[in-house]
């Protein structure tokens, strides 16, 4: 039934991003790469193959399907899919880099992004993409459509099994889908700067200042260390959980 809804979710979130699919590898699409452009603490991957995991060091080249995870303290920054689009995978994290497609190897070309977030936390940057792009996160609740975008994506898992997902646009504009009551339709809520929305837990909310500065300051050091160039980032800040018991901003469960 989630496989269901979240599928559900994602294809209204795609309706009203307004994207075309694109060509299948079939009709000739490129493969896109991910590079890793920074490393700091404890950081593994997987292969799409499978197989062990291994240590993640700077200028690892990442396939579409590989999966990266962090342990505590620890984060990666990597350029996804050409040089258009960054994140930055934060402490206790697993998200799975499930495709990367563009239509030629140009700058401009149309590409396809799919990101899986399992849990914890990634932040990224996206630079504005043509009309026929397509930029997803899913996650263990609901899906993210990103076009030129800072955002910020926390997925929690509860004691009951569940997980709590909070999107957040730093910057720009994030198209989130949910549903919010079981068997009950998707919601989708449009984010602009500084917005969050979990679903489940109250409508659309400002995120106090200090948390959005704190963000910015971690999307101008990833932008640092993935630009040509670019030296290694510093380790991230460490942000206040928007979890917290009493955290500013957010509204109890209904």
């Amino acid at each position: 039934m989630r496989k269901i809804q979240i599928s559900v979710a994602c294809a209204v979130a795609l309706a009203f991003v307004g994207v075309a699919t694109l060509k299948s590898a079939e009709e000739g699409s490129v493969q896109g790469k991910a590079i890793v452009k920074a490393v700091h603490g404890n950081v593994q991957y997987q292969s799409q193959s499978g197989g062990g995991w291994s240590e993640l060091r700077v200028n690892t080249v990442l396939d579409a399907g590989a999966q990266i995870r962090t342990g505590p303290d620890s984060t990666a920054d990597i350029s996804v899919n050409g040089t258009s689009s960054a994140m930055r995978v934060e402490a206790d994290t697993t998200v799975a880099i499930s495709t990367m497609t563009r239509t030629d190897s140009s700058r401009d070309a149309d590409s396809e992004t799919l990101l899986d977030l399992q849990d914890g936390a990634i932040l990224g940057n996206v630079k504005k993409i043509s009309a026929n792009s397509r930029y997803e996160i899913k996650t263990p609740h609901g899906v993210a459509g990103i076009r030129g975008t800072d955002y910020h994506i926390l997925s929690k898992l509860e004691p009951d099994g569940r997980h709590r997902v909070t999107f957040t646009s730093i910057s720009g504009q994030v198209i989130a889908s949910a549903v919010v009551d079981q068997g009950g339709p998707s919601v989708v809520k449009v984010l602009r700067d500084g917005e969050s929305w979990t679903p489940g837990y109250g409508d659309v909310v400002q995120i106090p200042l200090y948390q959005l500065q704190l963000f910015q300051g971690e999307i101008s050091s990833l932008e640092g260390a993935v630009s040509p160039g670019g030296g290694p980032s510093a380790p991230a800040p460490l942000l206040s959980s928007p979890f917290a018991s009493g955290a500013a901003g957010l509204e109890s469960p209904h």
